[in-house]
């Protein structure tokens, strides 16, 4: 897949605009090493990394047409659930809209809410944080659990994800307690009392 310089250069200003998910002190770093990289590193690093999207698709548009690998945890006629390549905590998970679009529609929002009290069910964090955030022009909602020892973003393996994924996708087994038969109750006969 040759591109032009001219395509180089806009996947290298998309990739500069996705440098808040890394570490603040690796910004720098990787802002330069993205600047330095010639036509064919370019090429080179999106064959390596599957970002053929970059070449001009979304990638949200990607996942939700199953073009581009993720790893979902819940889906509505409107919208998916995915979990974050790079979370701040464990059930960090984007909601992305099916459609592209660069406003959150409500039944987005409310999808959200139902994933957030699904992932405090689960995992039961502090608190849970809802962002509405926009990645390629793609709105989504970021859904943050939030437990007290955040310290910053990290890349997560693909074995934590799949394993993550079961866990949130794994329905909890609800214990009902049966009725027990009321217990006989031996009741002494007193003898009758005249005040």
């Amino acid at each position: 897949m040759p591109i032009t310089k001219e395509e180089a250069s806009k996947i290298k200003k998309h990739l500069l605009t996705q440098l808040d998910n890394f570490p603040e002190d690796k910004r720098s770093q990787i802002e330069e090493q993205i600047n330095s990289m010639t036509t064919e590193q370019v090429e080179t690093f999106i064959e390596q990394n599957k970002l053929t999207h970059l070449g001009g698709q979304c990638i949200f548009c990607s996942i939700v047409a199953n073009k581009a690998p993720s790893y979902k945890i819940a889906e509505d006629k409107k919208n998916i659930a995915i979990l974050e390549l790079n979370p701040l905590n464990k059930g960090h998970t984007l909601i992305v809209p099916k459609e592209h679009l660069e406003e959150i529609p409500e039944s987005t929002k409310t999808f959200a809410q139902e994933i957030s009290k699904k992932l405090q069910n689960k995992f039961n964090p502090n608190e849970i944080q809802i962002k509405e955030i926009e990645i390629m022009n793609h709105a989504l909602i970021e859904v943050i659990p939030i437990y007290g020892d955040e310290t910053e973003r990290r890349q997560a393996t693909e074995e934590e994800l799949k394993t993550l994924q079961e866990e949130i996708r794994t329905r909890e087994k609800i214990k009902i307690k049966k009725k027990s038969e009321p217990e006989e109750i031996d009741i002494p006969i007193l003898p009758m009392r005249i005040p």
